[in-house]
């Protein structure tokens, strides 16, 4: 439907975040069922190399500030605003929420609403850092049109250099972890080479760098998660993202990107990723207590997929849609007059 009304729409690179979302899924299966060190980052990092590299596209059709931030609050609040009010009235009616039990005073309620906190739905610290990256992609693109990629480079590798360091990856409190923050600025990048990158990903070479970035991104995915870490996830998602943009429609490694159901994962994102913890909490209340952890991690998975699925859905076509539908027709009447 997208692709009908924006040519600059890219059908792999919304796969490419279908499969992120559901693999932040799995990641908080695993985590409900067995201890590990994984952590579910990796997607994370992913969906944050996709937002830069996009997010450099929309900046490129038009650069006006005040147009780009509105466009972020359109499409970042309401479905944030919806699950934060959501899981409040299932606190206040049923007394379910979802991890750590959080406050539920009306200002920490407003504090979440807003993004400025992420106790109550704990996966929304990602949505916190998006926060903080707009003004430094709108910095990025800046400094980038008027004197080239070596500054904004050299800015990656101060926040890549200061990415292990507590006191900045800390510094907005709770679960709120600003490592993977440079992974935004490199998928601007990634856009700006685009015309270099297009001729590279058609090499011979292209599907044995798609190979390796798959088998990397799995391997250090399933480890504790480090500056180092963070750093490999980021090149990994960045080659998938260029091939995925600039590869050759035919080459096999890229066959799943292709696939129709990863394609409307993708489209429903961004509500799958705010609703999957309480399609895990109540799946996680119906199971027996005894089971074994991969029994356990395999039901969770499966029964928060089929919960969660059609409530993203929703959420994306009856709150989503609307905000962003809003935006674009705001723009459109500015450009008129």
């Amino acid at each position: 439907m997208e692709a009908g009304r924006n040519p600059a729409f890219l059908p792999r690179l919304e796969a490419i975040r279908g499969y992120a979302a559901i693999s932040v899924l799995a990641f908080h299966a695993c985590m409900q069922s067995w201890d590990m060190i994984a952590t579910g980052m990796a997607p994370v990092v992913v969906f944050f190399v996709l937002s830069g590299f996009l997010l450099a596209r929309s900046l490129d059709r038009d650069p006006d500030p005040v147009t780009f931030v509105r466009h972020r609050l359109f499409r970042l609040l309401p479905a944030a605003i919806a699950t934060v009010l959501s899981l409040t009235l299932a606190y206040q009616s049923l007394g379910f929420y979802t991890g750590f039990q959080p406050s539920f005073d009306p200002l920490n309620v407003i504090l979440n609403a807003l993004l400025i906190k992420s106790d109550i739905n704990g996966v929304m610290w990602s949505l916190t850092v998006e926060c903080v990256a707009v003004p430094l992609i709108l910095i990025s693109h800046a400094v980038l049109r008027r004197h080239g990629a070596t500054p904004v480079w050299i800015l990656v590798g101060i926040l890549v250099a200061i990415s292990s360091w507590g006191p900045y990856v800390h510094l907005l409190g709770g679960f709120t972890n600003l490592a993977p923050l440079y992974a935004f600025v490199v998928g601007l990048l990634l856009q700006a080479g685009g015309a270099t990158l297009s001729r590279a990903s058609h090499s011979s070479r292209a599907t044995l760098v798609a190979t390796a970035a798959l088998i990397v991104m799995v391997i250090v995915a399933v480890r504790k998660q480090t500056a180092v870490t963070i750093a490999f996830e980021t090149l990994c998602a960045s080659v998938l993202v260029c091939l995925a943009a600039f590869g050759p429609r035919k080459l096999g490694v890229l066959r799943p990107f292709d696939v129709d159901i990863a394609r409307f994962y993708g489209q429903i994102s961004y509500s799958f990723y705010l609703l999957h913890v309480i399609g895990l909490g109540i799946v996680g209340r119906l199971l027996p207590s005894e089971q074994l952890p991969f029994f356990r991690a395999a039901s969770l998975f499966l029964g928060a997929l089929l919960i969660t699925t059609p409530a993203a859905w929703l959420m994306w076509r009856l709150v989503e849609m609307p905000f962003i539908n809003l935006g674009r027709k705001r723009t459109m009447a500015r450009a008129a007059a």
